[in-house]
C-alpha cells in the first residue's frame, strides 16, 4: 500500500471515529446520490461526450458512462470518494448491487474475496478496505448517515443495467472548485452538483469556480448542477449574475439547472 493510500486509510479511522479531520481533503462520503438525477440528465446529450463529473456517491460518474460518454473524468477535493467508486462498481459487477452493503464487514469481506484488482488505483482501493476489515472499521460511519439522506432518484434501477460501465479506468482529480485551479483539459459537459450551494454566502467563492467552469468546458459546453439547499431568491439571482460573466443560464428546474457557456 503506498504512502498515500495509507495516509488516506489513517484519515478514514478517524472519521470512523466520529472525528473531525483537519486538511480540507477528507471528509465523510456520500453512500448514493441525493440529487434527481432524471430531472436534468435526460435533456443533455452525453453521446460521445467528454465529461467532468464530481465523484461523490459516483452516481454521476455512472450515469454519465450509462449515457454513452465518450469520456468521464472525476474530481472531488475529497479524496476517500475515489475508494468508494471501486466498492460501488465491485458491489455491481461481482454482487449484482447499485450499493454495497456497508453496515456488513462480512458482506465487505466475501465481496473482496472475489475480486481480482486490474490497475494500480483497484489495488490501492482494494487495499485500503482490506485494512478496514482487519482493522474491524465500523464502516458505515465513513459516510453520511445513510438513513437520513434524502434518496434521489437514478436513470437505472438495477444493477445489471450497469454492466456495460464498469471500468475501473478512471482519471480522478483532487479539484476544489472554489480554489483558482489550472487542468490539463477541457469537457463538453461539467456536472458540479450542489457545489455552488456551498458557496451561497461567499460572492468571491462563486466568482473563483465561475472562473475555474470557464476554463474547463468548452466552447458551447455545458455545465449540470442542482440546487439541493433552499437559497433566498436574492442569493439566486447574484449566483445567476455572477455565472452569466461566463454562461447563459439555459435551463431551471425545480431542484437542478443548466448553464450553457458563451
Amino acid at each position: 500500500m503506498d504512502k498515500q493510500a495509507y495516509k488516506d486509510y489513517l484519515a478514514s479511522r478517524i472519521i470512523s471515529f466520529d472525528k473531525k479531520i483537519s486538511a480540507e481533503e477528507y471528509d465523510k462520503v456520500y453512500y448514493r446520490t441525493n440529487e434527481d438525477l432524471l430531472d436534468t440528465y435526460l435533456d443533455v446529450d452525453f453521446y460521445d461526450k467528454e465529461v467532468f463529473s464530481v465523484m461523490a456517491s459516483a452516481d454521476q460518474v455512472l450515469t454519465a458512462r450509462y449515457l454513452d460518454a465518450k469520456r468521464v473524468d472525476a474530481y472531488d477535493k475529497n479524496r476517500l470518494t475515489k475508494y468508494y467508486f471501486y466498492l460501488r462498481i465491485w458491489a455491481i459487477e461481482y454482487d449484482n448491487r447499485l450499493y454495497p452493503n456497508v453496515y456488513s464487514l462480512d458482506y465487505l469481506r466475501n465481496l473482496l474475496i472475489r475480486v481480482h484488482p486490474k490497475t494500480k488505483e483497484e489495488r490501492a482501493a482494494y487495499d485500503y478496505y482490506l485494512k478496514h476489515i482487519k482493522a474491524e472499521t465500523d464502516v458505515e460511519r465513513l459516510f453520511y448517515e445513510i438513513d437520513a439522506q434524502p434518496q434521489g432518484r437514478t436513470l437505472y434501477t438495477e444493477a445489471s443495467e450497469l454492466s456495460d460501465c464498469l471500468s475501473p479506468k478512471i482519471d480522478f482529480y483532487e479539484y476544489d472548485m472554489f480554489k483558482e485551479n489550472s487542468h490539463p483539459r477541457q469537457y463538453d459537459i461539467v456536472i458540479t452538483s450542489n457545489i455552488l450551494d456551498w458557496a451561497r454566502h461567499d460572492k468571491t467563492k462563486l466568482k473563483t469556480a465561475a472562473y475555474n467552469l470557464k476554463r474547463l468546458t468548452k466552447k458551447n459546453g455545458y455545465i449540470l448542477g442542482s440546487n439541493l439547499i433552499n437559497k433566498p431568491p436574492q442569493e439566486v439571482r447574484e449566483e445567476i449574475a455572477i455565472m452569466q460573466e461566463y454562461f447563459d443560464l439555459e435551463e431551471v428546474k425545480s431542484k437542478s439547472y443548466v448553464y450553457r457557456k458563451k
